[in-house]
């Protein structure tokens, strides 16, 4: 007869047998569970596993390393493709049909697609087609983006858990909790830049109202604060909205023209956010004229900030120094639609991307031809190119394939 010490013996060794092969079994299962769920977009490789190992912090700060990949793709750009970076298109509720966006992707390489109220299982969908279909033809691969706002959150996502709008937010703890919230569905849905906070007051009823934070400078910066910089720590690039502020103006900007004669009390919050690190602020459509001792060095000749190089790049760009992405408001909007060519203008205020142009094709061959006679504005919009690209490798949006093999001097 066998031992006890035996047996236990053999016990010990089953129960090793059993732990090893009960290790081995759990990572495999998750090795298929991760591509199973990078398949879905479950996860999103802009936020785990970046190819050059990258992250949002990286945007601003000085890295040869990623200058150098900036240039080799900028080397790889045709004009019409350096120009599409430039146009954000949208789909969903008042915007393009999902195949009107493939059409569109199919034709010139977009810079990044809006959802503008879709189900959470649609835009999971889309993601996975308008990736695959960019990936197909391009080195770049669009940003998804979403104006997920505590306010309108469950609108733009539908199905999407209704959130405290933004007026409601008591302090900064609860602001952080709401904000980590939006980041981690935008996350589980491949999203990479939310059109949000709104940081302007909340005078203005119309438009803006339940949607802003306040109309206290230190509250409003404070929650804003809070909620830019947990996005941008969970992967999510954050837009301070609406320059140069619209929450303290009567109208709505959708409806037809606004102009102020003296500069909205919203303007510090903006310059604060740029001081901490905003990646990205939206221009609103608000005009401003008024007598230079009121309106200073902010008039833009009753034109709206979108269409006002003064605003744009004179204000915003040069004055307060902010070196992230200036995008528009949308171009179909009434206050601006009327001004002829109004996209074009845009840019050569010196805005880098074009929200919802009223036609892509249109405005992506009519800057063509422009920036063909003119060398300066060829090379401003080379500029806005080159943050649009050092963004999409901080997020992960650049084809694997261009990483291998074909550039040895990046690593």
């Amino acid at each position: 007869m066998r031992t006890e010490e035996a047996k236990n013996g053999d016990g010990m060794k089953k129960s090793i047998q059993h732990s090893i092969t009960g290790l081995f079994l759990f990572f495999f299962l998750f090795g298929q569970y991760r591509c199973l769920a990078v398949d879905r977009g479950i996860e999103n490789p802009a936020r785990i596993g970046r190819v050059q190992g990258f992250t949002l912090e990286d945007f601003y700060a000085e890295n040869p390393r990623l200058d150098r990949i900036v240039d080799e793709i900028m080397l790889t750009l045709t004009n019409r493709e350096r120009i599409s970076q430039l146009v954000v298109t949208s789909v969903g509720v008042k915007g393009r049909t999902p195949r009107q966006v493939e059409s569109l992707l199919g034709y010139t390489n977009l810079g990044g697609v809006l959802f503008l109220g879709n189900p959470r299982e649609e835009i999971e969908r889309l993601t996975r087609t308008y990736t695959a279909l960019a990936k197909q033809r391009y080195n770049l691969l669009p940003f998804f983006v979403i104006d997920g706002e505590p306010s309108l959150i469950h609108q733009r996502i539908i199905g999407a858990r209704p959130l405290p709008p933004a007026g409601r937010i008591e302090n900064e703890e609860e602001c952080k909790e709401v904000a980590g919230e939006i980041s981690q569905l935008l996350n589980e849905l491949n999203i990479h830049i939310n059109y949000a906070p709104v940081c302007d007051f909340d005078l203005n009823r119309e438009v803006i109202g339940s949607r802003s934070f306040g109309n206290d400078e230190e509250r409003v910066w404070g929650l804003a604060h809070a909620f830019i910089d947990t996005m941008q720590d969970n992967g999510i690039v954050a837009t301070a909205k609406h320059f140069p502020g619209h929450g303290s103006i009567r109208g709505d900007t959708h409806l037809g023209a606004i102009v102020i004669d003296e500069p909205p009390p919203e303007l510090m919050v903006f310059k604060r956010s740029i001081d901490a690190g905003v990646i990205s602020i939206m221009v609103g459509h608000v005009g401003i004229k008024g007598s230079p001792e009121h309106t200073g060095e902010m008039d833009t000749g009753g034109k709206p900030a979108t269409i006002s190089r003064n605003l744009v790049t004179g204000l915003l760009k040069e004055r307060m120094r902010f070196r992230g992405l200036v995008v528009t408001d949308a171009m179909n909007m009434e206050s601006v639609s009327h001004y002829k060519d109004p996209s074009l203008q845009a840019i050569r205020a010196g805005c880098d991307m074009v929200l919802m142009p009223e036609d892509e094709i249109e405005f992506t061959e009519s800057l063509l031809d422009e920036i063909s006679n003119d060398l300066e504005l060829y090379s401003q919009v080379s500029e806005s190119v080159r943050k649009i690209v050092r963004l999409k490798i901080c997020l992960g949006l650049v084809h694997e394939s261009f990483y291998k093999g074909k550039n040895p001097f990046l690593s």
